[in-house]
């Protein structure tokens, strides 16, 4: 009796229904005593599926006796199937008579787990199960979540055919269609999805029979994952069945519903042990497997490491071989290098070696050469030569003689002579004849020693002149006596040479030189030739010596041209000073010599020395011709290089060992301007540096004209003179260096007077030295601080000048060009407003600034270094967001100058006349208008430039770091200001050029989208229409495609035309708006050289064609971006919703609230209907309905349940919208119920249905129903 009454409570605890308990209940609490098979089927005496007490009781003694070891019989003895009799009981007289009623008042509440009843996907409510499922000895299996209730055929979800990867997949697919979350699609939403699919309606239609298995005319989750699979079926070519296979239906449509009496029997007959056994057998299987698989992975990662290293060693190996193989190569090389020099070396040697073993005999010019032919004559007056033909002489003392053969056939009043080896014709009215005896006398006068910077000059200008050869040869002989005899031997009076190695005279008449000596050669005879060298004339032997300069047309006719004279630049002389912040420019001083390179429009291209850039061509002038060295004024120098340089661009000159170069300017710099006279090489004119050549000497025996400064020094010691050619100067003074051939001694000048200094007293001024020292002359500051710092103080000198002229530049604008333009009534006011814009803004900020500026450096002294800069730029750049506006609006400025400038003639006279003010140094009103944006992008350089020169810890160091980054904030802002601008005006001119008749709603362009911000325009441009070949305008924004078609025919080259002020076309929408969310592009072959795209939309598929593939690619690739940033934008809204409605908190209670309908709304649309939805909030929990179209009553019936914190705090919020595309949704009111008040209505009358009137509107109420509960605990 006692073991029955615990078998009776046991029952009592399983929830009997009318006096019995399912044979699945009973299993279920069998089996936690772990044997329960066998017990269960012999005491199943009636074996109808449920036991009463006695059988439960018996099958409890059963297993008792199981667990103690006993074997069960194997039929039910007869003294167990007698009840017991009871001992009366005072305390329980009727226990066995209400068992009965416990069936209705112990049922377990179970959650409902498959579809969700309320269409916001909210988690499903608690429901008691009916009595009924207990007493009919079935159990539908699709209805329970539990594992341990479903039999194993129901609760194995792996024997659905649709692969696991498709249902994930489909899965998330049906959450995106499904933005409402109501749980199904319908077959509008599916329509999208479908059409992608490129299946006939047919296959669709069947498809779509399939998957609505329970045939309500929706898609659930199940149902639209087996459509997408049947979809890859008939895309993959298999056959669609007529009928639904029974592996294919949805686990949660099966209506398997097996009883408890099919289920036993296998129950029966396999015992517990036997299936504990075969799970421990398949768990130890599967460890096994698991371990095997680890083993595996744990052996693959040990062989890829090994593979890893192993080829990590190999490429050390191979790249210290290859290194080891560059290293014995190259010295290889080295070696082969030294050895072909010994080689020269030695053949030098042994050449040496025989031109001393040379003893030619080189006969003396013989003194018995016939001269009776030839007369001397003596000039009476100056003679300029007008051209290469004439003879130019003058009337100087000594007595300028000529020789002239007077058998010469000539033109009356003119003759025919040679003097100093020049021949040429002269008036006869400008001479007399002298006699022999004084002829003789005067030449010897004439031959001093002639120095050789004049016999190099001599040469050249010898080697200009052009004409016909004449048999007048002069020759030398050894005594001072000069003759002239007629001779066939070459003449040559043209020819310079440089001595390759040195020649000691061996007789009187031969010449002494040393190697690089340049000889003028004077005459050639087989292998010796005649020369003059520092005024000594002499033979030597043609092997010792190189020719340098020779005419080079010397074979042409006498007036062939010289195509050696045309030169690829031009030499211009700068009319003023010109100064640029902008790299790139080319600044220059007034007076400088530019080598220009290139002439296009009011902008040149030109070279100073090193420096090269761009210029304003009005501050230049072209140079004047100078014809000094013609009238004998002024002769050219002459420079030898020295020492080779390679050019870094076209406008410099290469230069090699020994050549000439004929000086044509020189620059401060240290860079001069030279002609190239190369043998064989056409002449040219470009930049070398000075350092790398040094002077001969000038054509005339005259002294040359006063050097112009090369550089400038400064001294940084006292020094006086110890010498008369020295010069004494102190600490500080600046000294013009006029010769800096000497590296220890320069020639310079102080107040005009010249004299030699040593180089080590002085120091390079702020002209030539480092930029970084031009903010101090003092040389006691200077000298006290770092380099570092010397250079940081050059940087932020460089800031204050350039802002200073920048200021002064927005000061010119105002008094030069907008007070004349605004007084003279050619431009209106919003016209001279769009021009100049906010120009005294600027101007007011800039000054500010300066003034900061000059605060500061006057407070540490003028000269003093500037401690603190970081400071006054940090404050100072915040507040210059007037340039935003300025540089957005000034290419509309530009635009309109411009047009301005080309179709007004007068207008345009006018800005030149204002332009000529000297303030403008000739730069135009559009120069000046550009600027401030100029201007506002060198700020970041020069912060960086001086924040780099700030040592770590410097106090300013955290100060330029800030300003650095407003600097940088302010140029990200302008340059977003341009592209909005552009964008803004863009937007307008669609809004005016494109007729949007048959929209949906009204498009405004230039506004809001609906949910993706500011509407931006990505791309645009012409495609055709592959089948018709329609051509098409297409408009891509960030939220939809526009399609659109010219109402006339016309032509446009770019999209700046078509966007023109000026272009009047009118483009017509081709078809509705595409929106990017539900868009599909695909390539039709991208291997294909058509250049054509498929865009598919719902129901529509567009097939376009463009002009190139490029431009294909360009507009897929954005479509697709554009579309893909539009999904991700909607999913994390709709992931935010969802995660406040998932956030699980201990709440007071929960109030369910329906929303029923709303009546007579506002009306937003242009027909008077609305596509109203409904918002419904509380905190942060966030409900939406579905919208509903072409109405102002909409019923949605529409569910939703809230977490209640606060019953004094929370607020229910239920917001009306309509549903835009294009634009953000229009409200359409607003209502609000305090949970304080919702807790009063249904404290007494439960649930409750509410009329609320909606504010903030004129019209409009909404009908809720309200379900509060309170949980008790709380």
């Amino acid at each position: 009796p006692e073991e029955r009454n615990k078998h009776d409570q046991k029952f009592d605890t399983l929830s009997p229904s009318m006096g019995y308990v399912s044979g699945i209940h009973t299993y279920m609490h069998l089996l936690v005593h772990t044997v329960g098979a066998q017990s269960l089927a012999l005491a199943d005496m009636n074996k109808d599926g449920k036991m009463d007490r006695l059988e439960f009781s018996i099958a409890m003694k059963l297993i008792k006796l199981k667990l103690q070891g006993t074997p069960l019989p194997s039929a039910l003895p007869i003294i167990m199937k007698q009840p017991p009799v009871p001992a009366p009981s005072l305390n329980n007289p009727t226990s066995t008579m209400t068992s009965s009623a416990y069936g209705t008042m112990l049922l377990p509440l179970i959650p409902t787990m498959g579809n969700a009843t309320l269409p916001n996907g909210t988690m499903g409510m608690l429901h008691p199960i009916p009595a009924g499922a207990l007493t009919t000895g079935t159990w539908d299996l699709s209805a329970s979540s539990s594992p341990s209730m479903m039999s194993p055929m129901a609760a194995v979800p792996s024997d659905w055919a649709v692969p696991h990867a498709s249902r994930l997949k489909y899965r998330q697919q049906f959450n995106s269609l499904d933005k409402q979350m109501t749980g199904y699609l319908t077959g509008q939403q599916v329509r999208g999805a479908m059409a992608t699919t490129m299946l006939t309606q047919t296959q669709l239609a069947s498809i779509w029979t399939l998957a609505d298995v329970d045939k309500d005319g929706k898609l659930k989750a199940e149902e639209f994952i087996l459509a997408m699979h049947l979809v890859d079926m008939a895309k993959s070519g298999q056959p669609l069945p007529l009928t639904l296979p029974t592996e294919l239906v949805p686990p949660s449509q099966s209506t398997l519903k097996l009883t408890v009496s099919k289920l036993f029997p296998p129950l029966c007959s396999v015992s517990f042990e036997d299936k504990f056994k075969a799970n421990l057998e398949r768990g130890n299987a599967e460890l096994e497997k698991r371990r095997l698989a680890l083993q595996e992975a744990e052996r693959r990662e040990q062989e890829r490491r090994a593979q890893k290293e192993r080829e990590e060693r190999e490429r050390r190996e191979k790249e210290a071989r290859e290194a080891e193989e560059r290293r014995r190569k190259e010295e290889e090389r080295r070696l082969e290098r030294q050895r072909e020099l010994e080689r020269q070396k030695e053949e030098e040697r042994h050449r040496e070696i025989e031109r001393k073993e040379v003893r030619g005999h080189v006969p003396r010019a013989r003194q018995h050469r016939k001269s009776a032919a030839l007369t001397s004559f003596k000039a009476l007056y100056p003679f300029t030569a007008r051209n290469n033909e004439e003879l130019i002489f003058f009337s100087i003392v000594p007595v300028s003689s000529c020789q002239v053969d007077e058998t010469t056939e000539r033109e009356e009043g003119w003759l025919y002579g040679s003097r100093q080896g020049k021949m040429g014709w002269f008036p006869e009215s400008y001479v007399e004849r002298v006699d022999r005896s004084d002829a003789a006398n005067n030449t010897a006068a004439a031959s001093p020693k002639m120095p050789l910077q004049s016999q190099l000059s001599n040469a050249l200008e010898a080697a200009k002149a052009a004409g016909t050869k004449s048999a007048f040869t002069p020759t030398h002989s050894p005594n001072p006596i000069s003759f002239y005899i007629l001779t066939t031997t070459q003449v040559v009076g043209n020819l310079l040479a440089q001595a390759l190695c040195s020649w000691t005279a061996k007789t009187d008449n031969h010449l002494n030189f040393n190697k690089d000596d340049v000889i003028q050669v004077l005459e050639q005879q087989e292998n010796w030739w005649l020369g003059e060298l520092n005024g000594e004339q002499g033979w030597f032997p043609k092997t010792y010596v190189t020719l340098l300069g020779e005419e080079e047309s010397s074979d042409s006719p006498p007036d062939a041209p010289e195509s050696s004279d045309s030169l690829q630049f031009e030499e211009y002389v700068a009319l003023y000073t010109y100064e640029s912040p902008e790299r790139g420019d080319l600044t220059f001083s007034e007076g400088d010599v530019i080598l220009v390179s290139k002439r296009e429009g009011e902008w040149w291209n030109g070279s100073i020395g090193d420096r090269t850039g761009v210029f304003p061509s009005n501050y230049v002038k072209p140079k004047e011709a100078d014809t000094s060295s013609i009238s004998g004024k002024k002769k050219p120098e002459i420079a030898q290089v020295i020492k080779a340089h390679t050019s870094t661009g076209s406008e410099q000159l290469n230069l090699e060992n020994g050549q000439l170069i004929v000086i044509l300017g020189k620059t401060a710099s240290g860079w001069w301007l030279g002609e190239l006279q190369a043998r064989g090489k056409k002449r040219q004119k470009g930049w070398f540096p000075a350092s790398n050549v040094k002077i001969l000497g000038s054509n005339s025996g005259k002294s040359t004209p006063a050097h112009q400064p090369v550089c400038q020094v400064i001294a940084i010691y006292d020094y006086t003179a110890a010498n008369q050619d020295e010069m004494s100067f102190t600490k500080g003074q600046l000294i013009n260096v006029l010769d800096k051939n000497d590296p220890d001694w320069w020639k310079g000048e102080i107040n005009g007077i010249p004299g030699l200094f040593p180089t080590n007293y002085v120091k390079m001024t702020t002209v030539d030295c480092d930029p970084s020292q031009q903010w101090c002359a003092d040389l006691n500051s200077l000298d006290s601080l770092s380099p570092q710092e010397k250079k940081r103080q050059g940087y932020i000198h460089e800031l204050l000048q350039t802002e200073e002229r920048y200021v002064d530049d927005l000061q010119i604008v105002l008094e030069v060009f907008h007070k004349p333009m605004s007084e003279s009534g050619r431009l209106n006011d919003a016209e001279m407003s769009m021009i100049f814009v906010n120009w005294k803004e600027l101007l007011a900020c800039n000054t500010k600034l300066v003034k900061a500026f000059r605060v500061r450096k006057k407070t540490g002294g003028e000269n003093m270094p500037v401690q603190m800069i970081g400071d006054i730029l940090a404050a100072e750049l915040s507040h210059m967001q007037p340039y935003i506006r300025f540089c957005s609006c000034q290419i509309n400025g530009a635009t309109l100058l411009q047009t301005r400038t080309d179709s007004e003639p007068d207008f345009k006279d006018f800005l030149k006349k204002i332009a000529t003010d000297y303030r403008c140094k000739g730069m135009p009103l559009s120069s000046f208008l550009l600027k401030p944006m100029q201007r506002i992008t060198r700020y970041p350089l020069h912060i960086k430039n001086i924040l780099e020169c700030t040592a770590e810890g410097h106090a300013d160091r955290g100060p330029l770091k800030e300003a650095l980054e407003r600097a940088e904030e302010l140029c990200q802002q302008v340059n977003e200001g341009v592209r909005e601008k552009e964008n803004s005006d863009r937007l307008e001119w669609i809004q005016n050029h494109v007729q949007c008749d048959g929209a949906a709603e009204h498009l405004v362009f230039n506004s809001l989208t609906n949910c993706l911000g500011p509407r931006k325009l990505l791309h645009s441009g012409k495609m055709f229409k592959a089948k018709s070949n329609k051509e098409l305008w297409a408009f891509l924004f960030n939220d939809f495609l526009l399609l659109t078609h010219a109402a006339k025919q016309f032509t446009s080259s770019g999209l700046d035309k078509l966007f023109s002020n000026r272009n009047n076309v009118q483009l017509k929408m081709y078809k509705p708006p595409v929106l990017l969310n539900e868009v599909l592009v695909k390539l039709p072959d991208p291997s294909s050289d058509e250049p054509t795209f498929h865009i598919s939309h719902i129901d529509r598929v567009y097939i376009l064609r463009t002009d190139n593939i490029n431009e294909r690619t360009a507009w897929v690739q954005k479509i697709k971006a554009a579309s893909e940033e539009f999904i991700e934008t909607e999913k994390k809204k709709r992931e935010k919703a969802y995660q406040a409605r998932s956030v699980k908190t201990s709440g007071i209670g929960r109030l369910l609230v329906t929303i029923l309908e709303a009546t007579e709304l506002k009306a937003a649309k242009p027909n008077g209907k609305s596509n109203p939805y409904c918002e419904v909030t509380m905190g942060a929990q966030i409900f939406t309905s579905r919208t509903l179209n072409d109405t102002l009553n909409p019923k949605w019936n529409f569910n939703c349940q809230f977490h209640i914190k606060d019953l004094y705090q929370d607020v229910l919020c239920i917001t009306i919208f309509e549903r835009d595309q294009f634009s953000p949704d229009d409200f359409l009111g607003r209502t609000e119920v305090p949970m304080a008040t919702i807790k009063k209505e249904v404290e007494n009358k439960g649930l409750v249905t509410r009329r609320l009137l909606l504010r903030e509107v004129p019209t409009g109420e909404v009908w809720v129903r309200l379900d509060l509960q309170l949980f008790g605990n709380k």
